[in-house]
């Protein structure tokens, strides 16, 4: 949870997902910046489980920002070169001041 907004030390990108055409007319889908924001970054938990027939180790990560009204669960965030994808998007206080994202990093 957030006590005061110093606990929001670490910088984070949120990703939106969109089209564009390329210069040949074809759509290419991807991700582009929709801002960068400082957040509170706190590792839950880690497990690894079979995906078909691979091994595949995931982690859950939740962020606490400042509240944006302009996020959503098919954005995503990257830290520290990884990417997450957003599973979930919570009011961290009563007064809407800050956000909880609750995400999921597969490797």
């Amino acid at each position: 949870m957030i006590d005061q907004a110093g606990q929001l030390d670490r910088r984070i990108t949120i990703q939106s997902f969109g089209t564009t055409t390329d210069d040949f007319g074809e759509v290419v889908k991807s991700f582009t910046t929709l801002a960068n924001v400082w957040a509170k970054v706190e590792e839950k938990r880690g497990n690894e489980g079979e995906d078909g027939n691979q091994l595949v180790a995931t982690k859950r990560v939740e962020f606490f920002i400042r509240y944006r009204s302009d996020i959503n669960e098919q954005m995503r965030i990257t830290y520290n070169n990884e990417t997450y994808k957003i599973e979930a998007i919570l009011n961290a206080d009563s007064r809407k001041a800050f956000q909880k994202i609750v995400t999921r990093w597969a490797d």
